[in-house]
């Protein structure tokens, strides 16, 4: 499986573009990179470290005694909270959602649930109140052409795209003097729907690494020289991975997205990568996650998508915890 949480360009990212070290612990047999995560909450400076992609195994007695010698390793370090382990393990994977009947529905939140009682009550895992990976994901097959591409969208999505066609919606790579624009409209966006985006120095240092390394880039879509879509992409392998993005209201009417999207896919082939990756969705029938907002706009195509096990935090200062995690709550209340 395709592991953009364990690669070399996400260690790139990490060093290159956020400034910050990473470090290796064995787990379950391999070797993992995790991240210090730190949060100042006055007087006191939070601690808590991140291991993302862990897989776990089927042993659940072994999994139990490395836990445990995890717990007992981060206890001797000063002001661990907790750690927070993200599995990649799979709960199901499954194309376009042919079977919407409720009881499939159902079914797939009823396995969710399950799995987070078992996490807490043989693991002694909490389910993560800090979602810093998707618990669910979406890849599109961009080895179509784009004819099949298009007969296998939505009535919706296909006649959205057909639209923008025909409004002379012009698709093309920004330049440098473009990128300050689509920083500042991610910003808006972010205010409107309450997610935090990474600093504008990082963004910048971004958009530099992955065009001067040929790791990605920054798409748009553009209309009487108005961009009315934007797209960073990151390039890794044979994977095309959709990162950030920004959608003008202002031509919500021509639906530039889809269209940006569907050039983006061509462009994509072109450069012999086979896969889309939408980077993060909502798990199935979880209505009011933060994420299913976005889901909406991913749903327009014939995709796979992976459901996965999500993120749990192991316990190192249960009383801090508590504190911390309350903190947090109410924090986003606000």
């Amino acid at each position: 499986m395709y592991n953009l949480y364990q690669s070399d360009l996400r260690k790139d990212i990490q060093t290159k573009i956020y400034d910050k070290p990473y470090f290796t612990v064995q787990l379950f047999g391999k070797e993992y990179f995790w991240l210090i995560k730190e949060k100042k909450v006055w007087p006191f400076k939070t601690k808590w470290l991140q291991i993302m992609w862990v897989e776990f195994p089927t042993d659940k007695d072994y999994v139990k005694s490395e836990l445990k010698k995890l717990q007992k390793k981060y206890k001797k370090e000063k002001g661990v909270i907790f750690v927070q382990l993200c599995l990649l393990n799979e709960i199901i994977r499954f194309e376009n959602v042919g079977v919407r009947s409720d009881n499939f529905l159902n079914d797939m939140r009823d396995m969710r649930l399950q799995i987070r009682k078992q996490m807490q009550e043989t693991y002694w895992l909490e389910t993560a109140f800090r979602e810093n990976m998707p618990q669910a994901n979406i890849v599109y097959d961009i080895t179509k052409s784009d004819e099949e591409l298009m007969s296998e969208m939505n009535s919706g999505c296909k006649e959205r795209v057909k639209k923008a066609m025909k409004k002379w919606i012009e698709f093309g790579v920004a330049s440098p003097d473009q990128y300050d624009l689509f920083y500042q409209k991610r910003i808006e966006l972010s205010w409107m729907k309450w997610f935090n985006i990474i600093p504008q120095d990082q963004y910048f240092k971004l958009i530099r690494y992955i065009t001067q390394n040929n790791r990605g880039n920054l798409f748009t879509s553009t209309i009487n020289w108005d961009i009315i879509a934007w797209s960073i992409c990151l390039y890794d392998k044979h994977r095309i991975i959709y990162l950030y993005w920004f959608s003008n209201r202002e031509y919500s009417n021509i639906w530039g997205h889809h269209y940006l999207k569907f050039k983006i896919f061509g462009h994509a082939r072109k450069l012999w990568m086979t896969y889309v990756d939408m980077l993060g969705w909502a798990p199935t029938w979880f209505p009011n996650h933060p994420l299913n907002w976005v889901s909406k706009f991913k749903e327009s195509l014939w995709w796979t998508k992976i459901e996965q096990y999500g993120s749990y935090d192991l316990i190192i200062r249960p009383r801090l915890y508590k504190i911390y995690k309350l903190y947090f709550r109410l924090k986003h209340k606000e």
